[in-house]
């Protein structure tokens, strides 16, 4: 059995026109499976203008952004060599220039997963709290949200 620790930070910044390419040169934030990952969050939820709810894995224009910044801080225990568990907390933003950067604009989530490493891959669950979830009204609605998610642990 192994404890380990991670911290980790990544941002990018897209600098002139993406053209007709967007949806592959902008950045896209929710979720686990497309774009920067953001835990507790639907894909693609995350925009420049900020949470959208329902979003249902539905990117639109809107939904990308030319700068984005995620950090996750996560504290896992390895039983073996294929099980693992982790608590994590995750903050990002998607934002629709370089100079609109502001990491004091962070949206978070915080929660518990669990993988199997397979051939393939980390296969996991994440159950997660989206902190700074609003309804369609605007008024604040945090909750819990499960991910199955493929790839890696860290």
């Amino acid at each position: 059995m192994k404890l380990v620790f991670g911290l980790t930070a990544r941002a990018g910044m897209l600098f002139g026109d993406a053209g007709p390419f967007f949806y592959s040169q902008k950045f896209a934030m929710g979720g686990t499976q497309y774009g920067e990952q953001l835990r507790g969050y639907e894909e693609f939820s995350i925009t420049p203008a900020g949470f959208v709810p329902g979003t249902n894995s539905n990117a639109t224009v809107q939904s990308f952004g030319n700068a984005f910044f995620s950090t996750t801080a996560e504290l896992g225990v390895r039983f073996n060599s294929m099980l693992y568990s982790d608590l994590f907390y995750d903050a990002g933003n998607v934002y629709d220039s370089p100079r609109d950067f502001d990491p004091t604009r962070l949206f978070r989530g915080a929660g518990i997963g669990v993988a199997i490493v397979t051939p393939l891959g980390p296969l996991g669950l994440d159950w997660e709290y989206g902190f700074d979830r609003v309804d369609v009204n605007g008024r604040p609605d945090p909750k819990w949200m499960l991910h199955f998610k493929l790839g890696q642990i860290f």
